[in-house]
């Protein structure tokens, strides 16, 4: 099994008791996570839309000249 074939492998005393445990039940957030992400992500979507402004803001009166026109 290993490279020096002078010592045979053996148990290790403190590691013959170690038994596999089952996985236990995700939690809520593990399970519903990606629909709190998701619905969060539209909330901060809408959100963002509804402070854009679809037309570009435009200055009503012209700048004044440094000289007067003639």
């Amino acid at each position: 099994m290993g490279l020096f074939r002078d010592a045979p492998p053996q148990v290790h005393p403190e590691y013959t008791q170690l038994r596999f445990m089952a996985a236990g039940s995700p939690s809520w957030w593990k399970q519903n996570r990606h629909r709190v992400l998701a619905v969060a992500g539209l909330l901060v979507g809408f959100w963002l839309a509804g402070h854009h402004d679809a037309t570009p803001r435009t200055c009503d009166t012209p700048a004044a000249t440094a000289s007067p026109a003639p």
